[in-house]
């Protein structure tokens, strides 16, 4: 009998100390809550922001290279100055027969009809022949029917020939001739001889025949 009632006592303890630690765990656990429900969470103080740039707030500065810079170099133009060039009579200074400017006229030798290509300037035989101007001799003829013939380059286009020169005495192919200086004497012009002693003088310009009193004896600008 005494053993029954021991035993129920150590039954009640038991109940009583599993009672007291459930109490415990419970209580536990709402303060355990309630601690987790009063934390918050800490602000971040870092604020993120964004740039938002669009191509026209951009300026790109690219060299360009091997451009003239002109805005320092001076303007300069180039003019040609006009050449001018005075034009001597190669004997005396007057003008017998006139250039035929193409038509053909009459020759009191030969008794026909043909183009005068140049001009006569009558003068004695032995008298002094002049280059025109500065020039260069290109070439010498012996002609049976216009006597000795030299042909001077005087430079601008401007090529002259001298009929009716002597053999003797006359300037060379190559040689510099200086204006006014002379070339030869004057001869006779068979093919020409009705209209006495005379120079025949023919201009070309740039190959072509050109009238002679338009440059003789005058200041030209080339």
């Amino acid at each position: 009998m005494k053993r029954i009632k021991n035993q129920e006592k150590i039954k009640k303890t038991i109940y009583s100390v599993s009672a007291l630690a459930l109490c415990g765990v419970t209580l536990f656990s709402i303060w355990f809550s309630n601690k987790d429900n009063n934390i918050t969470p800490q602000e971040s103080d870092t604020t993120i922001t964004t740039t938002e740039q669009t191509t026209e707030d951009i300026e790109v500065n690219t060299p360009v290279e091997n451009v003239r810079d002109d805005r320092t170099d001076p303007i300069t133009t180039t003019e040609e100055t006009p050449i001018s060039v005075f034009y001597s009579f190669p004997l005396g200074n007057k003008v017998a027969r006139e250039y035929s400017k193409g038509e053909i006229v009459k020759n009191k030798t030969t008794d026909d009809w043909r183009t005068h290509n140049g001009v006569d300037i009558n003068g004695a035989e032995g008298d002094q022949v002049n280059a025109i101007c500065d020039g260069t001799v290109t070439e010498l003829e012996h002609s049976e029917i216009w006597g000795t013939i030299i042909t001077i380059n005087h430079g601008n286009g401007f090529t002259a020939k001298y009929y009716g020169l002597q053999k003797d005495g006359v300037a060379q192919p190559g040689e510099e001739i200086k204006a006014n200086s002379k070339i030869g004497v004057l001869g006779e012009i068979p093919i020409e001889s009705a209209d006495g002693i005379h120079l025949h003088f023919e201009l070309y310009k740039d190959g072509v025949t050109v009238s002679p009193s338009d440059y003789l004896g005058k200041r030209v600008d080339i």
